[in-house]
């Protein structure tokens, strides 16, 4: 059928419930490798399945028609039990998805599929559909074909390394004589700025996945084989999601690595530490490929992967990644247990294909009700036979069209009652193919064979929900499906029409013929695997050099991998947002109250203009109306900032890895601990956080943490420890980094201070231990003996605090010598709105972040007693150190000898201090504006922002931390 004619809705129906039958498919296709027997999975995957296959059929849309019919058919095989599920069938099917997702996306772009190459993988389904398990092996060793979808695109970085099967090993070894790489910028292909968004967004996601299961499939316990197939998965996804927009480095990379992980999930090889190693510098490889992507463009600059693509193959091909000799041995034995368990979750899932809701509704059900639903539904089903056979007559009667459309809304309707979703939905879509096809005047000649075959499926779920309602109880598994195949066949309309089927079969008949050419392939490379146990000695001494390697993708180039280190603190700031659709409609309704607000106040306006006699109830109602709009705006502020809240867990995803790394690197064992991912703060602080975190675990795991000999002879477990905790502290969150290490010293801390002439040795010895553990704060501190390439404890401290203080949070560091040392940061909710006391000192109206103020009082001066040349006063038995703000702030004293004096007490983590001012005003709301950058050569220590009050005017917000540290000795001179 012709596309022009079709109405372009049709197709954009198509294009959604396409989209939504693939999304069904592929995470049922992965759950049943993980239980081959499970038979409902097989029949909620040949579902949307042959759906596709149908509604394509129906469009005129040949390519995916044929390639979703040769799925359907090897899905049908397994559904009879003909052939047994195993990864190679897997595979191939879900490089069909992947070719079907590529089509359908070229659909909405371009409006047709596009050259797409769907020969091989059809060559590959009748190869198993033909022979079974005896084609399995092309798979794991399919990298100079790449079967799947992008197989153009990945063939011309492939060619450089192994064309051919014999030639494959040479020229892995010598990575040397790689020509010069030349990065010619090159399109993408998108359709606008958004796509490619999206794409990247996508991608940024995997990769922090990647990085996660990779670092856990390292760790001891369970669960591995879910791992592996975990990381498969995202692989696979960044191989399809690249080849749609033309990235052929990313794809050829991600098509790789994906290769070896297959060997992996079947057992041929084992992984080891060398591989993770090698995994992981493909993961940081991706990333640099996809930072340099340049959205607005759709331009890519690629970067060599060709050492990284050798490594890869030689792991495939030889079986394993060997840095050590003992490895050698570990792959033989893999594949021998891998049959073993296949049998066995056979019968445990013959009895686990009964639909859950299905179940539940045969449990609670009148027989009568159970009858009534068998009556009706017989008739509507001897209806529909009547209006098909009817409409193979005469097509386009219309009488029988709605005939059928009633019979197959009526079966929905009767389905909903009795809670059988599965069957309404299905129903529910055969009944809306029928509405658009008579709404559009469509002749229902080309949709006979379409209709038969959902109908046909349609009986046999009728059939399987009856057995289940009649027994009262679920019926085994072998009920659903074994109608299901009879049914399509012995259906009385589809009989006649399948011939239109065999369409795409003639194209599928010649081009077998290439497959034979990498048919052979598979043959003389498990051989080759075979022998390689001999020579594998000598090849083991020369991926010792490769080690050096491993790092290599992110120091390939001197100039990314600055870059590439900077990028575990430092990722691409994610444009997007996450929201969920009931805050939004939340936000929708506040709209509503607002305008309807903003129409009583026009109201009330023009009753005053009209000069209405009655003032005091026009001034009640605009009171009255005033109350509104401050609970709206207050409902409204809150909404807007649960909608800006995105969870901590985005930043601490990356830190395993960079902890795994570092410890590596050090030499030392540690691991880290994260507790409150799930704590919640606002998207803009979470973006600038990730640096100040990743130079504080660098100086735990790198200066804080003791190697394993000092840990032992200090009675403390070999294994090092650093914790990275949110939690919620009021209005504000607290994140910690705490070590189990050496702790800092105080009195090291100020012998160094003064030896580096930061401070003098009286007011050194004027500190407390508190106050001289902060001087690792200042800048040019360093106490560290010995500054390693991954930190210097104390270098860059200062960056931290100030990166901390623009997010108008506090640092504060707490330690005990021997035992260990805690950083924590309290940083605000939200930085655009906070409570704020107001305070006056010299004529001038200042703003105290209500978070930071423990209380306020008044204190007779009297009561004040000098303590080392400061005041203090004792109340309540805690003697608390007294300034006033206007010495602080260089601002003129008050006069006027007051006897009783306001102070505010302001709390910094656990310590305070009390701060005279001249009047104390009202608790008020403030939205937060930064100082301009032309203030920076002004003294504004103290201040760390400004608020416009509702008159207009300008009020300064003070830093209490700040306030705090100028008023300790020396801290007004620093």
């Amino acid at each position: 059928m012709s596309q022009d004619f079709l109405d372009p809705e049709l197709f954009a129906d198509f294009i959604v419930e396409a989209r939504e039958h693939l999304e069904t498919i592929e995470p049922n296709l992965l759950e049943l490798e993980r239980n081959p027997g499970n038979l409902s999975l097989l029949n909620d995957i040949f579902r949307p399945m042959h759906s596709l296959k149908g509604a394509s059929g129906f469009l005129g849309l040949n390519a995916i028609n044929g390639l979703a019919h040769k799925a359907e058919n090897i899905l049908d095989e397994l559904r009879k039990g003909n052939i047994a599920v195993n990864p190679e069938i897997m595979d191939v099917i879900l490089a069909a998805t992947d070719l079907l997702r590529t089509m359908i996306e070229n659909l909405e772009q371009t409006g047709a599929e596009g050259s797409v190459d769907t020969t091989q993988v059809i060559a590959r389904i009748a190869a198993q559909l033909e022979g079974g398990t005896p084609p399995a092996p092309p798979i794991p060793d399919m990298d100079p074909g790449t079967a799947d979808f992008p197989a153009e695109e990945v063939a011309p970085p492939a060619a450089a390394s192994a064309p051919e099967p014999e030639p494959a090993p040479q020229p892995a070894p010598p990575a040397e004589e790689l020509p010069p790489f030349v990065a010619e910028p090159y399109h993408l292909t998108s359709i606008g700025e958004g796509h490619m968004a999206d794409f990247l967004e996508e991608a940024r996601e995997i990769i922090e996945r990647l990085n996660a299961a990779l670092v856990e499939l390292e760790s001891p316990g369970g669960g591995q084989t879910d791992r592996i197939n975990d990381i498969f998965r995202y692989f696979h996804n960044l191989k399809g999601n690249s080849g749609i927009i033309g990235h052929k480095e990313l794809n050829g990379l991600t098509h790789e690595a994906e290769t070896l992980l297959n060997r992996v999930r079947k057992g041929e090889i084992q992984t080891n530490p060398a591989m993770v190693d090698l995994l992981l510098a493909v993961v940081d490889q991706v990333e640099a490929l996809v930072s340099h992507i340049e959205p607005a463009t759709s331009i890519a600059t690629p970067q060599d992967i060709r050492p990284l693509v050798a490594r890869l193959k030689k792991a495939t091909e030889e079986g394993g990644v060997f840095d050590t000799p003992e490895a050698t041995a570990a792959p033989q034995p893999a594949p021998a247990p891998e049959p073993a368990p296949e049998p066995e979750p056979a019968p445990e899932a013959v009895s686990d294909g009964a639909d859950s809701d299905q179940d539940k509704a045969a449990s609670g059900y009148d027989p009568e009700d159970v009858a009534i639903f068998e009556s009706t539904i017989g008739q509507q089903i001897e209806h529909m036979h009547v209006a098909l056979s009817r409409l193979a007559e005469d097509p386009d009667s219309k009488e029988m069209i709605d005939g059928l459309y009633r019979a197959l809304v009526t079966i929905q309707n009767s389905s909903g009652y009795m809670g059988l979703s599965e069957l309404k939905g299905h129903a529910e879509r055969t009944a809306g193919l029928v509405d658009q096809a008579r709404k559009a005047g469509l002749s229902f000649d080309a949709m006979l064979d379409i209709l038969g075959q959902e109908c046909a499926i349609l009986v046999d779920m009728i059939k399987a929900a009856l057995t289940r309602l009649r027994s009262g109880g679920p019926a085994p598994a072998e009920a659903p499906a074994a109608p299901l195949p009879s049914a399509t066949a012995a259906a009385p309309a589809p009989e006649p029409k399948p011939e239109p089927e065999p369409a795409p079969e003639p194209k599928a008949e010649p081009k077998p013929e290439p497959t034979p050419a990498p048919a052979p392939q598979p043959a003389p490379t498990p051989p080759a695997a075979a022998p390689k146990p001999a020579p594998a000695p000598q090849p083991a001494p020369k991926p010792a050099p490769t080690p050096p390697v491993a790092p290599k993708p992110a120091t390939a180039k001197p100039a990314e991998n600055g870059a590439a280190a900077a990028d575990a603190g430092k990722p691409k700031v994610s444009a997007t947002i996450r929201v969920d659709h009931e805050k939004l409609d939340h936000l929708m309704n506040l709209i509503g109250e607002l305008i309807i607000n903003r129409n009583r106040f026009a109201m009330l306006a023009r009753s005053l203009e009209e000069g209405k006699n009655d003032v005091a109830h026009i001034g009640q109602q605009l009171t009255e109306t005033t109350y509104a709009m401050a609970r709206i705006s207050d409902d409204l502020q809150d909404t807007i900032m649960k909608v800006r809240m995105v969870p901590v867990s985005t930043v601490f995803s990356r830190f395993p890895r960079l902890v795994r790394d570092l410890s590596r690197k050090s030499g030392k064992e540690v691991t880290l601990i994260t507790e409150g991912e799930e704590t919640e703060l606002d998207k803009s602080v979470v973006e600038v956080i990730g640096d100040p975190l990743v130079h504080l675990i660098r100086n735990s795991v790198d200066h804080g943490i003791e190697t394993e000999a000092e840990r032992v002879a200090a009675g403390k477990p070999p294994v090092g420890r650093v914790w990275l905790r949110a939690y919620h502290r009021g209005n504000s969150v607290a994140i910690e980094i705490e070590d189990d290490g050496k702790g800092i010293d105080p009195v090291k801390m100020r012998e160094v201070a003064v030896r580096k002439g930061l401070m003098t040795a009286e007011e050194a010895k004027s500190m407390d231990d508190r106050d001289a553990v902060d001087i690792i704060f200042l800048p040019g501190f360093s106490s560290a003996e010995k500054i390693t390439d991954i930190s210097g404890r104390g270098v860059g401290m200062d960056v931290v605090r100030t990166n901390i203080k623009n997010l108008k949070g506090t640092v504060n560091v707490t330690s005990e010598v021997g035992k260990g040392t805690k950083f924590t940061l309290a940083l605000p909710l939200t930085l655009a709105i906070i409570d704020a006391l107001m305070v006056v000192v010299a004529g001038q109206t200042y703003a105290l972040p209500l978070d930071s103020v423990s209380e306020t009082t008044k204190i007779e001066v009297r009561r004040m007693t000098e303590v080392n040349k400061r005041k203090a006063v004792t109340l309540r038995g805690e003697v608390l150190g007294i300034v006033e703000l206007a010495e602080i702030l260089d601002l003129p004293p008050n006069d006027a000898n007051e006897e009783i004096v306001p102070v505010v007490i302001l709390q910094d983590n656990d310590r305070r201090l009390g701060l005279i001012v001249d009047r104390l005003l009202e608790r008020q709301e403030i939205v937060i504006k930064p100082l301009g950058t032309y203030l920076s050569e002004f003294d504004m220590r103290g201040i760390s922002g400004a608020t416009i009050m509702g008159d207009g005017s300008v009020v300064l917000i003070l830093d209490p931390h700040e306030v705090y540290m100028m008023s300790t000795p020396g801290g007004r001179s620093k």
